[in-house]
């Protein structure tokens, strides 16, 4: 009896420790940027001002007059979210990667409220301001989009991608112009989210494993996206950047230059990201069998 040769994804023929290292690295960098931000942003006179310099310029009158993003991230929304995590990982018989999207989701939120009940602002700088050290709704925004792109096929990750990013990049925007929060709760929220991220994905089950769904399809919207997230970034930094230029200039409001700057700055964060778990995503292909191990056509 000849027995059929199985067929193997790259990735489960490849080493490992590759993988898991790359994920590793991004869990210890994002576990370093959290206290390393904190420390620099609200524990030094300097990091305070040039914050709450930004805080000065939120107007009533500024351009998201809906806090509707916001409102959409709460207890219910979080739980219906893990729901419908573990109701796709199902469907497509990866409990063990839903159980590891749903650890992302949950573990991200909670470490995001630890840290800011344990986390103080002292008042070196003139700033009364209570302590907002990390953003929990940049956290949740998010750890929710990688937790959804563990359980969605790889052809569907471009357009999951992009729409999540779009949406984080929103909320972190509106925290900002509200008022609620600082460039820094930004940074320390995506911090978190991809520390989590990148443990599950090193420690935890393989996410592609060369099935069907686990095929990239067409290169063109992997190219577009990484294309579309290196673009955006660029473009934000460079916003950014002309807008304190202008500001320190006089060609500009002060305040309103800052408050731009704060603004690309939270977008650019969250872009940096994204596009980083992007590029360490297609680091490793499940899109194609292995034809030598398949058995000859008759």
């Amino acid at each position: 009896m000849t027995r059929t040769p199985e067929r193997t994804a790259p990735e489960s023929r490849g080493p490992l420790v590759s993988r898991r290292l790359r994920w590793g690295l991004l869990a210890a960098l994002g576990f370093v940027i959290v206290p390393l931000v904190y420390a620099v942003a609200v524990l030094t006179p300097v990091g305070q001002r040039v914050e709450d310099a930004a805080l000065g310029g939120v107007r009533e009158s500024d351009l998201f007059g809906s806090d509707t993003a916001l409102n959409v991230i709460s207890v219910p929304v979080i739980l219906l979210l893990v729901v419908v995590i573990a109701a796709v990982a199902f469907a497509r018989r990866r409990l063990a990667v839903g159980l590891g999207a749903g650890v992302v989701v949950l573990a991200s939120a909670a470490t995001s409220t630890l840290v800011k009940r344990i986390a103080e602002r002292p008042e070196i700088a003139q700033s009364e301001t209570p302590n907002s050290y990390p953003s929990g709704h940049a956290t949740i925004a998010l750890a929710a989009l990688f937790a959804v792109l563990l359980v969605t096929p790889r052809r569907w990750r471009p357009v999951v991608t992009i729409v999540g990013a779009a949406y984080a990049v929103f909320v972190a925007n509106q925290t900002v112009v509200y008022g609620w929060h600082r460039v820094s709760d930004i940074v320390g929220a995506c911090a978190i989210a991809l520390f989590w991220l990148g443990l599950v994905r090193a420690v935890g089950p393989r996410v592609d494993r060369g099935g069907r769904g686990d095929r990239d399809g067409r290169r063109g919207p992997r190219r577009l996206v990484t294309a579309l997230l290196l673009v955006a970034t660029g473009v934000g930094l460079l916003v950014g950047v002309v807008a304190v230029v202008a500001g320190l200039a006089g060609v500009a409001d002060l305040h309103d230059a800052v408050l731009v700057a704060g603004r690309m700055a939270s977008s650019v964060s969250v872009l940096a990201v994204v596009t980083v778990v992007w590029l360490a995503d297609g680091l490793h292909h499940a899109a194609q069998t292995d034809e030598r191990a398949l058995p000859p056509r008759r």
